[in-house]
């Protein structure tokens, strides 16, 4: 069959082989430029960083198998120093034992690698946003937003965020009650927004017995800060460090729409108070607003993919699963395993 996916996440991708693998066409359709999502990575005045996902947790046999074995990177590493936690009240203490013995797998040059590592190979049409589909026949149509025509299939999935997947069917026509169901069952999603504050400082802030903190009670203005500088020494100049400060949902709500300098002083400010250092200015900064960022309810996808199958339709993604990279895997994994047949 011709299949076509829409959105190069981690989830859509990983579909993309398990449907190839079964000996079908496959075109990928990502309006971005990059693949991968949230696992991504920019680089930029010598800093290295990844300012989405921070790094993947061991999963099933199935996504191990596609990150150590498959699709395995030569810089794949493992970081070695634990995540410690901190509450509202900015105190700060030693991490779960069993949890900072798994693996927190990431790469030298970034998480950008995995995703460009899976996308090798594939028919991906980068910078292709769709717009609308039009169900017909035995298929999908696909348009973009100046309606052109610009792909058709027999089987169609859809690996974006919950959200703008709600705005695609909307769009759409569907035969019967196919849309009133989709639509139902997608607006039980929530997200919650995130800024993502990368600062960069000189000299290199002081080395911690920790290689990140997240706040365990959900009272702070911060939910996670990390230390990207140690997860290789090519993330940053020798001479600089940088901190990856991910902001909780209420305060990413709040200063949404703040200039980006105020946002740099305040969470500056804020990050030195927590660790208690005596940081000079940051000499890099750099931020990224994440509007679906981790899902906080999530769509029930066996429901949904139950009644869209049979009309040769099928979702997957984060919104189904959870916000980590590894669950994004097995879920297209398995979605693309059940639109084969």
């Amino acid at each position: 069959m011709n299949i076509a996916i829409i959105g190069a996440g981690c989830s859509g991708l990983a579909a993309a082989h398990t449907l190839r693998d079964a000996g079908h066409n496959v075109v990928v359709f990502e309006q971005d430029r990059a693949p991968g999502g949230r696992a991504t990575t920019r680089k930029r005045d010598g800093f290295i960083y990844d300012h989405g996902a921070q790094y993947i947790k061991r999963g099933s046999p199935a996504s191990v198998a596609f990150i150590t074995e498959r699709f395995l990177v030569p810089d794949l590493i493992d970081i070695d120093k634990p995540v410690w936690i901190f509450d509202g009240a900015g105190r700060i203490q030693e991490g779960d034992p069993e949890q900072n013995a798994e693996p927190k797998w990431c790469y030298r040059s970034g998480l950008g690698a995995l995703a460009e590592r899976m996308a090798a190979g594939l028919d991906i049409r980068r910078g292709t946003a769709i717009a609308r589909l039009q169900q017909g026949g035995p298929g999908w149509q696909l348009f973009n937003a100046a309606g052109n025509m610009v792909g058709d299939c027999q089987r169609l999935l859809i690996a974006i965020p919950v959200p703008q997947a709600l705005e695609l069917v909307k769009t759409s026509h569907m035969e019967g009650a196919l849309q009133a169901a989709i639509g139902a069952q997608l607006s039980a999603a929530r997200y919650n927004p995130l800024l993502s504050v990368s600062l960069g400082y000189r000299p290199r802030p002081v080395t911690r017995p920790y290689y990140a903190l997240v706040n365990s009670d959900r009272a702070h203005a911060i939910s996670w800060l990390a230390w990207e500088h140690e997860k290789a020494p090519e993330r940053a100049p020798a001479d600089a460090g940088l901190l990856i400060a991910q902001m909780a949902p209420g305060y990413s709500e709040q200063y949404w729409h703040m200039p980006d300098a105020d946002i740099y002083r305040d969470v500056a400010r804020r990050v030195a108070s927590l660790i208690d250092e005596d940081l000079p200015a940051p000499c890099f900064t750099d931020i990224t607003r994440w509007r679906y960022a981790l899902p906080s309810a999530k769509t029930d996808a066996d429901a949904l993919n139950a009644a869209t199958i049979p009309a040769g339709l099928a979702f997957c993604g984060d919104g189904f699963v959870g916000g980590r990279v590894h669950l994004a895997i097995e879920h297209g994994i398995m979605t693309g395993q059940r639109l084969t047949y």
